[in-house]
């Protein structure tokens, strides 16, 4: 029950309130009429003996049937006994109880075995103390048969209605929380996406959903304020420290060339300038992403030939590759065109190639590979280094994120990956890769094809 969804578990409440309601409109229903059956069965015999009383004449101490009275009609039996129980005139059904008891008056139900009967005994006075009594009787088999065709048809409707009442509850339901679903899969794409000054469209009748609306869009208005807020401070406290960062790597170059150092001393300096142009590295990333993101327009974008782009960058990328032994072997096809920014395209693989190359065994290899398959261009950028463990694959895309041990013990920043991915997103293309921990990784990526 605490995993299913709302409109599961309001279906299932309604379903089964308006079940137990018709349980008690069924069980009410069928003990009415039992009560009503029998009631008129009970009237049905007192009538036809009152009715039958009338063939009697009484006179002085003794009585006389007219010559045309007859002991059954409609269904019901008489029987005629004197003040002592003894059967003078009719007869009794084959399984009815001779020994019933005379009861003035009194109408009730006699069974035996499988037989049920209505009777009803009336005791008329006459002469000196002395009377008849006059029974009727009759089967209630076929009020029973009715009653227990009722209760079946009752039992069986009961199941259909409660499955109907499910399926119209849970439709409505649906309906009325539709809106909630709208309101979701619009906030996840506004969520999702890169441009959050997108707002909610507000419903027309100020009801529950118009409030939910409202807080929504105030959510993501302050989310909004707070990612530009963010972005401004990457921006502002990247661009303030160049200055600090250029100073003292310059100090460190002019103290390694012309100071006069110990050997420790110059290791010491040369850790910093080490780590300076780390930091350095970091910065320029920093004010390069913050940046391009602010002039990634669509509305800019031109024709780049992906093939071309490719070759430019392994080309110029050669000489680190070289540094480790490494040999790049491109494949790529001429003309396939795609639309975007060629300086954020060319970003986009350089980081691809070096992340190749950094990660790289000595004397390995890097494969680039650039081709056209039906309405995309497919690209791939593959190596045979350290590779990555499975554990780091979904994280890799994180910012600042450094898998560990595979990329720990190489020199980065943890931006490179984090830009492939914006880039591919921002030119709604596609970015996987697939890796193993000593066996290389492969990159491979699909930009739509230009039109």
């Amino acid at each position: 029950m605490r995993k299913c969804s709302i409109k599961m578990k309001v279906t299932l409440w309604y379903t089964g309130i308006l079940s137990v309601i018709l349980i008690l409109i069924t069980a009410a229903v069928i003990v009415y009429t039992n009560m009503t059956g029998l009631l008129a069965t009970e009237e049905e015999v007192q009538g036809a003996v009152t009715g039958f009383v009338g063939n009697i004449r009484f006179k002085n101490d003794t009585y006389y049937l007219d010559g045309d009275t007859e002991f059954y009609n409609d269904g019901v039996m008489f029987c005629v006994y004197d003040e002592s129980g003894k059967l003078l005139y009719g007869s009794l059904p084959v399984d009815f109880p001779v020994q019933t008891t005379l009861q003035s008056n009194t109408a009730r139900i006699v069974k035996n075995h499988n037989k049920e009967w209505m009777v009803y005994d009336g005791i008329y006075s006459y002469g000196q103390g002395k009377a008849l009594w006059v029974r009727g009787l009759t089967s209630i088999h076929s009020v029973e048969s009715f009653l227990s065709t009722v209760r079946k048809i009752l039992l069986i409707i009961f199941p259909g209605l409660v499955v109907l009442i499910g399926v119209v509850g849970y439709f409505m339901t649906k309906r009325a929380l539709k809106p909630v679903d709208d309101i979701c899969e619009r906030a996840d794409k506004i969520s999702g996406g890169d441009d959050l000054t997108q707002r909610l469209p507000l419903p027309k009748v100020q009801d529950e959903m118009y409030h939910l609306t409202v807080k929504f869009n105030e959510m993501f208005e302050r989310l909004q304020k707070s990612f530009e807020k963010e972005k401004q401070f990457a921006s502002d406290a990247s661009h303030e420290l160049r200055t600090p960062v250029a100073v003292l790597m310059s100090q460190c170059e002019y103290l390694l060339e012309h100071g006069e150092l110990t050997e420790d001393q110059r290791q010491e300096a040369e850790v910093i300038m080490r780590q300076a142009k780390k930091m350095s590295s970091l910065v320029s990333q920093m004010l390069m992403i913050a940046r391009e993101e602010r002039m990634a327009d669509p509305s800019q974008f031109e024709d780049v030939d992906m093939g071309m782009l490719a070759e430019i960058v392994a080309e110029e990328l050669e000489f680190a590759a070289a540094k480790k032994e490494i040999s790049i072997h491109v494949d790529v096809r001429e003309e396939c065109f795609v639309r975007g920014d060629q300086t954020l395209f060319m970003r986009f693989l350089m980081n691809l190639i070096q992340n190749a190359i950094v990660y790289g065994r000595k004397g390995g290899n890097v494969w680039i590979r650039i081709t056209e398959e039906g309405e995309k261009i497919q690209g791939e950028v593959r190596d045979d280094g350290i590779g990555i463990g499975e554990e780091h694959l979904d994280k890799i895309w994180d910012r600042f994120y450094r898998a560990d041990p595979s990329r720990g013990k190489e020199e980065g920043t943890g931006l490179g990956l984090s830009m492939v991915k914006w880039i591919a997103k921002v030119h709604n293309g596609e970015i996987h890769v697939e890796s193993s921990l000593g066996k290389g990784s492969r990159f491979f990526f699909w930009f739509p094809k230009k039109r």
